[in-house]
């Protein structure tokens, strides 16, 4: 398998330091959950995280080979500004799914997504990864622009009825990353 399991990340570019989360970050992961409380709406439906959406996210990477979250931290201020969770190797040994790209509300439109996104691609294809992809409910119409504007590009058809029944509400996309 060409994706490297799942290896601490320790990243930092000119604004960022990019950490892995792991057991005991609960609190601050959920207090990002909750500042960012309109990722949940967009995504799932929801108003809010649940009250143990971190501590699920976290236990989930500790079971599931390849799957990772990092905390977006500003290094001149030290402040959690955001996260960023993918899960190496799926859906295939050269690609992986980034599940969470959020930032806290008083930190969007600097471009903080971005270049943590970027430097996540970088980091994960020194370790086999190809393509980076992402996938939504149809229906969450502002996310498209947003991914859109990540350099992302929707899939065919043909990729969304290889998921079976269930694939037809899902907005599939794609991006080489290296």
């Amino acid at each position: 398998m060409n994706a490297a399991p799942t290896a601490p990340i320790d990243i930092e570019t000119a604004r960022l330091a990019i950490r892995a989360l792991g057991a005991g970050d609960e609190e601050r992961l959920q207090r990002l959950f909750i500042a960012c409380a309109d990722h949940f709406a967009a995504l799932q439906g929801q108003r809010e995280p649940a009250a143990d959406a971190a501590a699920q996210e976290l236990r989930a990477c500790e079971q599931t080979w390849g799957r990772q979250v990092a905390m977006l931290t500003r290094i001149d201020t030290g402040e959690d500004v955001g996260a960023v969770g993918w899960w190496a190797g799926n859906p295939g040994p050269d690609r992986a799914l980034l599940g969470m790209l959020m930032i806290d509300p008083a930190h969007r439109g600097q471009g903080l997504a971005r270049e943590a996104l970027e430097a996540v691609e970088v980091w994960l294809a020194g370790r086999g990864i190809t393509a980076l992809r992402t996938a939504f409910q149809r229906r969450r119409l502002p996310v498209h622009a947003v991914v859109r504007a990540l350099g992302f590009t929707e899939m065919s058809v043909r990729e969304h009825t290889l998921l079976g029944l269930g694939g037809a509400g899902i907005s599939l996309w794609e991006k080489p990353v290296g």
